[in-house]
């Protein structure tokens, strides 16, 4: 069972920060993460992913299931979703997945004009001691457990994104 972890953070470059917390603990074999982002909101409230890369060796995570998990969780309003089948039928496989429109409504509720959040998608974790890196930068937790049917699912979308990205190396320098 993997976890999907959205940590809101006052400004973008705390956010960053905790992007380059993660990719340590990964290094120091603490987390295993198949995708991270840092999304921000402008103060005009507009939303965009402004990690270029993933945290991980397998290389970039910009494609296409990564950023439609992202505009799903912060850029759609539920209500818009429902108008089409295909983006109804996209909520319920995230419901499936243990996304609930209550989860994408609090991570939206993080995300205020002019602050920044890391999303996270965790296979495996020791969570207190990642936890306990990440507490100094402070920021809310929000955090959902995924079925491994669900994980399974994620993982190979994610696994596609990454196939047609260029794999930087994990201790490469972040843009």
């Amino acid at each position: 069972m993997a976890d999907l972890v959205v940590i809101g953070y006052k400004d973008e470059a705390t956010a960053q920060q905790a992007y380059d917390v993660v990719a340590q603990l990964q290094h120091d074999l603490v987390m295993q993460v198949s995708g991270v982002a840092v999304v921000r909101k402008n103060a005009d409230g507009k939303t965009e992913m402004v990690t270029k890369t993933g945290a991980t060796s397998q290389g970039a995570l910009m494609g296409g299931f990564w950023g439609m998990l992202i505009g799903l969780l912060f850029i759609i309003p539920v209500a818009g979703l429902l108008i089409g089948g295909l983006m109804g039928a996209v909520m319920g496989t995230m419901g499936g997945w243990g996304i609930s429109n209550e989860f994408r409504q609090r991570a939206q509720d993080v995300l205020k004009p002019g602050t920044a959040c890391l999303v996270v998608f965790i296979e495996k974790w020791t969570e207190d001691k990642a936890l306990a890196a990440l507490a100094p930068l402070g920021g809310e937790v929000l955090k959902t457990s995924l079925s491994d049917d669900a994980t399974a699912e994620i993982n190979q979308a994610l696994a596609h994104d990454a196939g047609t990205a260029q794999a930087p190396a994990a201790d490469a320098p972040q843009a």
